[in-house]
């Protein structure tokens, strides 16, 4: 799988650095010196991000224990709130590659500089991006088509959730932030931190366990809450401290400029297109499933967060493999920067082919889990067996992907996404969801081919190599 040098087949379609190009074979020792750092950055960002995802699947849990109108509310919420969120993704992608890259030049202010600007930006952008959807929610929650009591829990949930917008773009910062100055378990801790409160909590203000209130759909919210203000909090003490390779000093001269903003904005901005064109593409996509009702929404809205928990858990692991990346472009090293791509990808197929056999021989335990309707049952154990057969393509994909962010060269994955989003998995979920009617099977089957084809095609567009040859 993936071969570290490539081949005759696939050289017509690489067009390498001499550097790199030239290299004939990777010695053994070499090869295995550069997966250690991979998985030293790896693991530690994929042990975060799983618990963060597991954290996910617990809200919905304990949700599901008052209904599924619940359950269905924070599926919708949540793909109109990322969407929203892009805008955090455009400042964590752009100031990552900057962070990293000055990190291993050795260009300590430089990176001091872009982990502030990345926190100003997060936390002003946010929060009036936040409470401009707040005003706006009205004018397109009706379009979702939800049954009333369904669409007046979002808003019950989602007003917590945008008024501290800034903050929770601001605890991304913490954990990428550490991961880009070579403490990736630092990070880890951080996330570890969030969710393991926002876990503890979640039962005692959703159920009203002990001396608290039953505040359901507002108790998980405000769980969410507090926990991201408490990652924040902690992580800007911390990177203040001596205990970080770069000391921030939050309120020191000179401060964060335009210019050093328009730069984060110009790396990231093509992944902030990404992500909101498949977030719209996902919304779109729920509304096509709220055509069969409410039960259908809240099975799919389950069966997504236990697939979110395996995509999620490599998106940290290629996240903290990008910011090693990253350094190593910063340092000039070519060759190395492409074993780690290459090791990064391999092991996002081969753990998300694991994780996808799991998820395909339990089905019927995982929905158990959430739902104790027979009919609930029967149909999120298909959906999330066929959703199975995508997993590992949308691992390869998330591998490929996370190293042109980490080089900074976003552009070509911009162009896959909107295209992965609006010419296959949108027109597959409808043609053969509603037009073939063969109902919601049909429909996610149709957004599992999309996803295959997508992993395919990133990972044509990595061994072209063009991520290589970028500047930042």
């Amino acid at each position: 799988m993936l071969p570290i040098i490539p081949s005759q087949r696939l050289a017509p379609i690489a067009s390498l650095p001499p550097e790199v190009a030239e290299v004939a074979t990777v010695p053994r020792e070499q090869s295995r010196a550069i997966m250690k750092e991979v998985v030293a950055y790896g693991i530690p960002s994929m042990g975060g991000f799983m618990v963060a995802s597991f954290n996910e699947m617990v809200d919905l849990f304990w949700l599901a224990k008052i209904g599924t109108q619940p359950v269905a509310a924070v599926t919708v919420f949540y793909t109109i709130y990322w969407m929203m969120m892009t805008f955090n993704i455009i400042t964590g992608v752009g100031s990552n590659a900057i962070i990293a890259r000055r990190f291993g030049e050795g260009a300590t202010e430089d990176s001091e500089n872009a982990i502030r600007s990345a926190f100003t930006m997060k936390m002003v952008v946010g929060t009036l991006l936040g409470l401009l959807t707040w005003f706006l929610m009205p004018v397109f929650m009706p379009w979702m088509g939800l049954e009333p009591a369904v669409e007046a829990m979002c808003y019950e949930y989602g007003v917590w959730l945008l008024v501290a917008a800034g903050v929770v773009g601001c605890s991304y910062s913490v954990y990428s932030a550490f991961r880009c100055i070579g403490m990736p378990r630092m990070a880890w801790w951080m996330q570890l931190l969030g969710a393991g409160t926002n876990i503890v909590l979640d039962p005692f203000l959703i159920l009203g366990w002990g001396p608290f209130p039953a505040m359901g759909l507002r108790g998980a919210a405000i769980a969410t809450v507090f926990s991201y203000s408490l990652v924040v909090v902690i992580g800007l003490l911390v990177l203040a401290s001596k205990h970080s390779p770069i000391r921030v000093r939050w309120f020191h001269s000179p401060w964060p400029g335009w210019k050093d903003f328009s730069m984060i904005w110009n790396i990231g901005w093509p992944v902030g297109i990404n992500i909101l064109s498949f977030s719209l593409a996902m919304t779109i996509g729920v509304r096509l499933v709220a055509h069969f009702g409410t039960d259908v929404v809240a099975i799919f809205g389950a069966a997504h967060r236990v697939l979110h928990f395996g995509v999620m858990s490599m998106v940290g692991f290629t996240l903290g493999t990008s910011a090693l990346l990253a350094q190593y472009l910063g340092a000039k090293e070519l060759v190395k920067s492409w074993i780690a791509g290459v090791h990064s990808i391999r092991m996002a197929g081969y753990v998300m082919l694991a994780y996808a056999l799991f998820v395909f021989i339990f089905a019927e335990w995982i929905i158990t889990a959430f739902f104790d309707i027979q009919s609930a049952t029967d149909l999120g154990v298909a959906l999330l067996r066929i959703m199975a057969v995508s997993i590992p393509f949308a691992g390869i994909h998330i591998g490929a992907e996370t190293v042109f962010e980490g080089a900074g060269h976003n552009r070509p994955m911009m162009l896959l996404s909107i295209a992965h989003a609006w010419l296959l998995m949108v027109p597959f979920m409808y043609v053969f969801g509603i037009t073939l009617t063969w109902g919601p099977v049909g429909m996610i089957w149709g957004a599992t081919i999309a996803h295959s084809l997508g992993g395919i095609i990133a990972v044509w567009l990595f061994y072209k190599g063009s991520w290589l040859r970028v500047t930042v």
